[in-house]
């Protein structure tokens, strides 16, 4: 799928590299509970895990900026689990961030989410409550704050940390007709 600026495809066994230079990065890997990884061996690891043909209830897809001559990724993102519902993640590399990219992937990755999956009606995301970038993604694309999840999760970089659930219902009527 294209956006104004960006190409969203299903993740490949064939974006290792990418995959590592955004899962090997401290910064991108922050607010991640899975940390980063140490090596191309351990981001071979987790990328097989979300694979089409591994991860049959995800739905996870790289994101490119449109016009890139090195077709460099620069996101992931996608659904990862049904734990009971749909829940929702995605990491940029840093270069990528501040420029709107993860706002404009969340908004077409919604689009294609809704559409290839009739029966789920609700999306949830969860986030540390310091992470104000993802907040504000989570804000822009229609998600609701719903919950203040106390000491939840321990974040490697971090330690015991709370986080926002973000819940997002699929729309009754989209605009594009669909």
């Amino acid at each position: 799928m294209d956006t104004p600026r960006l190409h969203l495809r299903k993740i490949a066994a064939s974006d290792l590299a990418d995959f590592h230079d955004i899962w090997s990065n401290l910064e991108a890997t922050k607010w991640s509970t899975c940390g980063p990884k140490k090596t191309l061996a351990e981001s071979q690891s987790w990328l097989d895990g979300v694979l089409p043909e591994k991860n049959t209830t995800g739905d996870n897809y790289a994101v490119f900026v449109r016009g890139d001559e090195q077709k460099k990724m620069i996101g992931i993102m996608g659904v990862f689990s049904f734990n009971p519902v749909a829940e929702l993640g995605y990491t940029f590399h840093p270069a990528a961030w501040g420029k709107g990219y993860a706002t404009e992937a969340l908004r077409a990755f919604m689009n294609i989410y809704w559409d290839s999956r009739p029966t789920v009606d609700v999306v949830e995301a969860k986030t540390d409550v310091e992470n104000k970038g993802s907040i504000r993604v989570l804000t822009k694309c229609g998600f609701e704050n719903v919950a203040l999840l106390k000491d939840n999760v321990t974040l490697p970089a971090l330690g015991l940390r709370s986080s926002y659930l973000f819940r997002i219902a699929r729309p009754s009527e989209r605009a594009d007709g669909a």
